[in-house]
């Protein structure tokens, strides 16, 4: 028992304090404000609404006889259809919210902070607060009883079952999450290139980057390998994450600095020759 409450509490740490410290590091080392993080949090909600009504109009297709499968082809059918729809829409709506909401969000700082926000929420809401809500009630009934508990026999058996889950287990969901952490701010970087350097296929370089990391990992999930491996796997992608950010001088803020001094210098400019005109 203590081994587990150890590893659930560090992968509580890791799955919602990490993406809020980050954020924290972040706004306070590169002065972003909050609003940037609170647009990739928005942009996660408002893909978890789209393929969420998505999938249902699948799902009916499928009830319906519209679309018919097999048993066996079905459950992997909806795998597929889910992780390519979440990497097609969080994609794209990042690509809007960074191309048409009233605000200079295509540089190095906010893409990062988009990402961030994305990433930290998607982290927070997929493992750290069911985890939280999971080892709560655990703790609470750590001594129970079954002959003088109010609870009914079926919850007393399942918070038995969890307390004999191996320590490895949230600890490799964890590490998971950093990776997809990390995923999620490498995919919005690759959307910042289609204003960067003008060309549209970097859009389909993003949706292309999530799906093949999220299909291998729910892939190999599926196929029935172990957390351990599968969490390396994940570490590996991280590992090929990183690498594409430095190959896109992504680590390189004072670049991007530069570019948002030069356009104050020619906002200056262009603020000081309309008054020269007016006069």
């Amino acid at each position: 028992m203590v081994l587990l409450s150890i590893a659930i509490i560090g992968a509580l740490l890791i799955t919602i304090g990490l993406p809020i410290g980050v954020a924290i590091w972040f706004k306070r080392k590169f002065h972003v404000p909050w609003r940037i993080f609170s647009y990739g949090a928005l942009a996660y909600f408002l893909a978890q609404a789209f393929i969420s009504i998505l999938f249902t109009g699948f799902s009916s297709l499928i009830n319906t006889g519209t679309i018919s499968l097999s048993d066996q082809s079905l459950p992997i059918v909806q795998v597929v259809v889910s992780f390519l729809l979440s990497a097609i829409i969080g994609v794209v709506i990042r690509w809007l919210g960074m191309k048409y909401l009233n605000e200079d969000l295509d540089n190095l700082k906010a893409a990062y902070g988009i990402g961030i926000g994305f990433g930290g929420i998607e982290s927070i809401m997929l493992v750290g607060i069911p985890l939280l809500a999971t080892f709560i009630p655990m703790v609470l009934n750590i001594n129970i009883d079954p002959e003088t508990t109010t609870l009914t026999p079926e919850v007393v058996a399942q918070i038995e079952e969890l307390w004999q889950v191996a320590p490895i287990v949230p600890l490799a969901g964890s590490l998971e999450r950093v990776a997809a952490f990390v995923m999620h701010i490498a995919v919005t970087i690759l959307v910042l290139q289609v204003f960067k350097r003008k060309n549209s296929l970097w859009l389909a370089a993003s949706i292309g980057l999530e799906v093949l990391v999220n299909g291998t990992i729910v892939g190999l999930a599926e196929a029935g390998l172990s957390y351990g491996w599968v969490t390396v796997v994940s570490l590996l992608f991280m590992g090929v994450n990183i690498l594409i950010l430095f190959k896109l001088d992504a680590f390189d803020f004072d670049e991007d600095e530069e570019g948002e001094v030069d356009l104050l210098i020619e906002n200056s400019q262009e603020m000081d020759f309309e008054s020269d005109t007016e006069e």
